[in-house]
């Protein structure tokens, strides 16, 4: 059954963990170092990271060499990174790694407290492995931010109506327009945002990222780190993305309803249907990350003439970090009236053969094959009307 998991024939992979370091942390002030030979760095460059031509970031690949990972040597890594800060004077340094560190058995804490026991300057150790999607990344990344940067003791002064979006990153919300609209969502419900994890804001907002009445998690990526700051800070959590009008209210009535009670919910705890393996029978079915899936499949099941058959199918599954195998996938599309998914699942669809076939770019799926496609989905003004029917 493991085999399932780990073999591909039809789909392809999701970014991997090091590069959802590299993004979640991309805006803070930081310098980034990717412990590789260089070609996780030179795919997060060329492929998962849009911001380059509008905002400078300090990233940063150790160039790791064969007989440096078989010695096991790393003064020279330490001697480089320190010299490095020094000259660039970061705010902080984090450290993550892909694969072959991983094989050796890199230390990364070790390393880390040597580095900056050398330069003065705060190194957090992010213990990546390039073996696991971005979901995993973002969320390490987040919480080692946090814990290293931001007070818990700060949430028993927050605003009444205060929240943190958490898991906005460009990688499920590109550089369009959709994270400006997010903001603008909850600000106009009445709700202040204190920070949005963490794109459009700086260190000094996010350092004060428990001044907050409750984290909404609107991607799978920001989970981690809104389960760490309830378990420090005490912050209560709502997951869902406000996707259309309807699913848009939604999510705004479960932020209300925790800001008053402090109860953790999401915001399509009123459709059973939206469960990981359920095999629809003539319904919607949504492929993609998990929060978003879920929700768009609320917002579908949310239509006034809807059939009330949207499903999910989650093939980025970051508990378990391993996700819905490919035969599963290919059997949950099988009959379903339509298939919403990122264009490269469409080799997918043939397999299970559904009637429609609807794309719906994801980033991190595609990388910038299909960004000029991706819509501002966030918000009321999204159509789900129209995306069913096309338009």
């Amino acid at each position: 059954m493991k085999q399932d998991y780990q073999t591909h024939v039809f789909t392809s992979t999701y970014t991997a963990d090091v590069s959802g370091v590299c993004s979640a942390l991309y805006e803070l002030g930081g310098m980034s170092v990717l412990h590789d030979p260089s070609g996780c760095n030179s795919t997060y460059s060329t492929h998962d990271e849009p911001r380059w031509f509008d905002t400078d970031s300090l990233m940063y690949v150790s160039g790791l060499d064969e007989v440096t990972a078989v010695l096991g040597d790393d003064t020279v890594l330490i001697r480089d990174v320190a010299q490095a800060a020094r000259d660039l004077q970061p705010r902080f340094i984090t450290l993550c790694g892909a694969s072959i560190p991983h094989i050796i058995a890199f230390d990364y804490r070790g390393v880390a407290h040597l580095i900056e026991r050398a330069c003065g300057v705060p190194v957090l150790p992010v213990p990546t492995d390039g073996l696991k999607s971005y979901v995993s990344g973002v969320g390490l990344a987040l919480t080692a931010w946090l814990e290293r940067f931001a007070d818990p003791a700060e949430a028993a002064d927050a605003p009444e109506t205060a929240v943190n979006l958490v898991g906005v990153t460009p990688l499920d919300f590109s550089v369009n327009d959709n994270v400006r609209v997010l903001r603008e969502t909850f600000a106009r419900a009445g709700f202040s945002v204190n920070c949005c994890m963490a794109m459009g804001d700086s260190f000094e907002t996010l350092a004060h990222a428990y001044r907050a009445r409750c984290s909404v998690v609107v991607s799978s990526a920001g989970r981690r780190a809104a389960r760490h700051m309830k378990k420090a800070g005490g912050i209560p959590i709502v997951e869902g993305l406000p996707i259309g009008a309807a699913q848009t209210g939604a999510v705004l009535r479960a932020v209300e309803r925790t800001l008053a009670d402090g109860q953790d919910r999401s915001a399509w705890d009123d459709f059973e249907n939206t469960g990981r393996f359920t095999v629809p029978a003539g319904g919607i079915v949504v492929i993609g990350e998990e929060i978003f899936a879920k929700s768009l499949a609320a917002a579908v099941n949310r239509l006034p003439a809807a059939r009330r058959l949207g499903k999910t199918a989650c093939p980025l599954w970051p508990d378990e970090d391993e996700g819905l195998p490919e035969a599963e996938l290919i059997e949950a599309v099988r009959g379903a009236a339509a298939v919403i998914a990122d264009p490269l699942y469409k080799v997918v669809c043939r397999q299970g053969a559904p009637e429609r076939f609807i794309p719906f770019p994801h980033e991190a799926y595609s990388g910038r094959m299909y960004r000029a496609s991706i819509p501002v989905f966030t918000g009321p003004d999204f159509s789900v009307e129209e995306l069913l029917a096309g338009s």
